[in-house]
């Protein structure tokens, strides 16, 4: 999925992410117009777990779901995860203005709240780089 931890960080330190840079800086409305849209989250080596916990009463399961991933250059970002049904999740980001010129760890967790009737075995995350499927591991 993607490059590995070495090929991302040569990456911050390459001509690309010096072109981005450069880009942003010469023309600075075009990073605004990118920022506080929510968008499929983009973080490197996002890591996904899910744990399910009997309800109250016992008659149902409560879903638990975590995820961690970083960013270079980091961006002042907004980790959250979006339901599109019982068991499908998309991870989403939204950026701010603000920034740091070095690579920080964010992270984000869902619970359903009340009992899922129909939990199964495993749920479906998407993010940038596609769909990812989980396993549902007891709590």
């Amino acid at each position: 999925m993607g490059k590995s931890k070495k090929q991302k960080a040569i990456f911050t330190q390459s001509k690309e992410s010096e072109l981005l840079v450069k880009k942003y800086r010469e023309n600075p409305d075009s990073l605004f117009e990118e920022l506080n849209k929510p968008v499929l989250a983009n973080a490197n080596d996002i890591e996904y777990r899910a744990f399910q916990r009997p309800y109250v009463d016992g008659s149902s399961k409560v879903l638990i779901i975590l995820a961690d991933g970083w960013y270079y250059p980091t961006p002042e970002v907004k980790l959250y995860f979006e339901s599109v049904g019982n068991t499908e999740f998309k991870l989403m980001q939204e950026n701010s203005t603000f920034g740091y010129y070095l690579a920080t760890y964010h992270s984000a967790q869902w619970t359903s709240g009340a009992g899922l009737i129909n939990l199964g075995d495993t749920i479906t995350v998407e993010d940038a780089y596609g769909k990812h499927i989980v396993k549902v591991e007891a709590l």
